[in-house]
Parts: structure tokens; sequence; C-alpha cells
């Protein structure tokens, strides 16, 4: 594995809400090396999605507050350089696909249109030259008459098609970073696959990095080399996937994992994570988990836990009283 390509380094992000400064995402480390496949898993609302639009700059500024930190792509601060230079690195270098792509692609245009103004604006390209590569992008994404698709509205397109069409879009310029934001979310298990299938071989076809975002353990596990889990808007566990999965040494992550169904087990309750995530404007003292955690101490309720290194390669917000927890 190569060098670091894209590295968050203490970030902390804020959203303005009644009045006052609401923190979404707190003193956040993240790192992707060329040609890895991050994988940040989490409840909805852990922050997961926000990391990721912060990273191409996609909030809304008059609402926004970055509090702390840096997000440094190829030795350049992308939230200290000049808006412009932002613009030439989104889609071109830095893409990403998004949740939802019935919401996220434009119903008054064509596909074409959509797929080529990513062409033009990046590549310089024609009207009829952006055209041509856009059938050549939905080839390559493996979409069905290609040509004909092209001059198709979204509407037209099966949830598989169009999130097809999103990878296209994402890849037209041969991005250095691909993040995958849910990309399977809502699609039947047969197109999810398909869809996972896809990314991996354009993955290694193109030579990108990917980080792939998503609340399912599975798909986690199936496609990536290290995975970030994240909780009310810290990262409390990092390991490479199978140290993951073997041993996981936060709570949360535990809990997790034990709720992934087992086909072979006749259970007659499922397990499950009590509580719910906490509400980003009330914060709970301490560490954020521990109203929800069956093995939380006095101590998880006064002073939040930093990062611990267990290892090189596995780091965690829960001390080492919990080895050894799935065994």
């Amino acid at each position: 594995m190569c060098g670091k390509l894209l590295s968050i380094e203490n970030l902390t992000v804020q959203f303005r809400s009644g009045g006052r400064w609401i923190t979404a995402i707190e003193d956040v480390n993240l790192g992707l090396a060329e040609r890895e496949c991050l994988g940040i898993v989490g409840e909805s609302g852990s922050g997961k999605s926000v990391t990721a639009l912060t990273v191409l700059g996609l909030h809304a500024p008059k609402s926004t507050r970055i509090a702390s930190g840096r997000i440094v792509y190829q030795d350049r601060d992308l939230l200290a350089v000049p808006a412009r230079a932002l613009e030439r690195i989104r889609g071109a270098e830095i893409a990403m696909i998004f949740q939802d792509p019935m919401s996220s692609l434009n119903p008054v245009l064509t596909i074409g249109d959509q797929i080529g103004e990513t062409l033009r604006i990046h590549q310089g390209l024609s009207a009829a030259d952006a055209l041509r590569r856009s059938v050549e992008l939905l080839d390559m994404v493996r979409i069905p008459d290609a040509r004909r698709r092209v001059t198709e509205y979204p509407h037209r397109l099966s949830g598989g098609m169009r999130q097809r069409v999103m990878i296209a879009m994402a890849i037209a310029c041969r991005p250095k970073i691909l993040i995958a934001d849910e990309p399977t979310t809502a699609l039947d298990v047969t197109v999810q696959a398909q869809i996972l299938n896809l990314l991996r071989d354009l993955r290694a076809e193109l030579g990108m990095s990917v980080i792939l975002i998503s609340h399912d353990m599975g798909v986690i596990s199936e496609f990536t080399d290290r995975i970030a889990v994240m909780y009310a808007g810290q990262v409390v566990e990092q390991a490479a996937g199978s140290g993951l999965f073997e041993r996981p040494m936060h709570p949360y992550t535990d809990g997790l994992l034990r709720a992934i169904p087992d086909i072979d087990a006749d259970v007659a309750r499922l397990a499950t994570i009590s509580g719910s995530i906490p509400d980003p404007a009330y914060p709970p003292a301490g560490c954020r988990f521990h109203p929800r955690c069956p093995e939380a101490i006095a101590a998880c309720t006064q002073q939040m836990p930093a990062m611990i290194d267990l290892s090189a390669q596995h780091q965690t917000r829960c001390p080492p009283r919990a080895a050894g927890r799935m065994a």
C-alpha cells in the first residue's frame, strides 16, 4: 500500500441551529492511502455523511463552522484553499456518489446532459464529445443499450440503473478518490451485489482510493481494507477489516456486530443496542455511548475517553478492560 493520499486531522464541524452552534462531528481523525478502501460505519446520525460532505466543502457556508482541524489532500488543506481551487478538485480529483440517486439527479435533464456537464466543466469537451464519452461511461458501468439510455430522463430508469448513472458521473474524470455514501441503500440484495462488484472492478481498473460509507456491516466487511466506526459524531474505533470483526474493542462496535443476524442460528429474539443515538445538541457527559453501554462504569459518565493505540492498525476509545469481548 502506498502513502497517505487524504488525511483528516482533528476535524470538528458545527452547524448553526436555534441561535447557537451545534457540534455535528468532533475531533475526527481519518486517513486514506493510495488505492485503499476505507469503510466508515455507524448508525444514522453518527456523522458519516457530515464528514464526507466536509471533505468536498458541500455544507452551506453561512450555517457551518469548522471549529478545528485540517483536511489535507496532496499537501493542500482543502479547508484553506480558495473556492475556485476547490471547485477544480471537486468532481475531477475527488468525486462522490450520493445516497439517493433519484433526488440527486436532475429530473428535467437527460442522463447525457448530466454526465456531460462534468466532462465539459472539468475536461473542456465539446457537447458532441461529452455525449460520446457519456455513452462510453454508461457502457463502463454496464448499462445496456447505452446509446438510447443516454437520451432518457432519470424517472425512466430503475433504482439500480440510476445508481449506475451516479457512478458514471462520479468516475467521468477518473478521480483519485471516490466517496460512496450509502451506494446500496434502498436497492434489493441482488442489485446491491451488482453495484458492489461494479465498484470493486472500477476501483481496480482506475486505481482509485475509495471511502465507503454504510450502516451495513456486511457490505463494509466484504469491500473495505480498513474500517472506522463512528458514534455520535466521533470515531470510536479504527482497525484493519479482519481485526475489527475478529476482536472488536469498543462496546458499540461489539453491539453492531452482534446485531448482524446469523441465518444458521435459531434465536427467539435478535440482538439489539438499547436506546438511541443522542441528540447532538445535548450530548451526554463523558463517553457518548455510556447511556446505552452494558459495560459502563462510573468513570464513563465523567470524562471523554481519548483514543488508545492498541497497535499500529487498531485504535479505540474504550480501555482494554473490554479486550476479548467477542472471543
